[in-house]
């Protein structure tokens, strides 16, 4: 097995998730558009469910990367207003992403439910916004102590939540993605950051923990891909 190969097996199984839903796509289709044995495919997954499940880890694993690369950039970057706003315009840019943050689960049918690695990066996306509104906090760029307020993160998560859902509103193709995602962020900036503009200095300490803290997370999301995913530049 060749280096290259899981990567045109995932480019296959995504575009034809994207295309006909997870019900309607099988193994065999799979193999034919990636030019390979159908054997093959299941000497890297040995289920369609973990096939399938690895289409989706490999996508937020290229998130956190974009994230990282977007953190070491411009520390200001980790403020939730930033941040948030960041991944709303990332994530509606691209169309897997979208169905599932917009709520398009006849896309995904049992894949959500059923396969380990989806459930790794649901439950890794709990475990790491708990850790990074704490260090938020820690740096004086959060109004609230999520330590006090044990349904911070659920107040978040339903402000940015909403956001998405609301794509499949009427009326919601009346805004421009720009009007959209900056709404969002001044809904976020004023409903949970300080008044006070943070210190450049805050600003770079919270950004080299959140640094550590997304490299733990991208580490936790490849180890379940092939190794070609886990080559230490993407965790440097």
């Amino acid at each position: 097995m060749g280096p290259g190969k899981a990567s045109r097996i995932l480019d296959a199984a995504e575009a034809l998730l994207r295309d006909f839903g997870y019900r309607k796509v099988t193994v065999d289709e799979v193999a034919r558009r990636a030019g390979i044995g159908k054997g093959t495919v299941y000497l890297y997954w040995p289920s369609k469910l973990e096939l399938f499940g690895a289409v989706l880890t490999r996508q937020s694993a290229e998130l956190v990367t974009k994230q990282l690369a977007v953190v070491r950039a411009d520390p200001a970057e980790v403020r939730v207003h930033r941040a948030m706003r960041w991944a709303f315009v990332e994530i509606m840019g691209r169309p897997l992403a979208r169905a599932l943050h917009t709520g398009d689960y006849a896309m995904f049918g049992d894949l959500l439910t059923s396969d380990g690695n989806a459930g790794r990066f649901f439950v890794g996306k709990i475990e790491t916004t708990g850790r990074y509104l704490a260090i938020l906090y820690e740096h004086g760029l959060l109004a609230d102590d999520p330590a006090a307020d044990p349904l911070l993160p659920y107040r978040l998560s339903a402000a940015v939540t909403g956001s998405f859902l609301l794509e499949a509103a009427p009326g919601s193709a009346d805004f421009a993605l720009a009007q959209k995602a900056d709404a969002l962020a001044t809904t976020l900036r004023r409903a949970f950051e300080p008044p006070t503009e943070p210190s450049p200095a805050a600003l770079r300490a919270a950004a080299d923990e959140l640094i550590d803290l997304y490299r733990h997370w991208l580490a936790e999301l490849t180890s379940s891909l092939p190794a070609e995913y886990s080559h230490d530049a993407n965790l440097r």
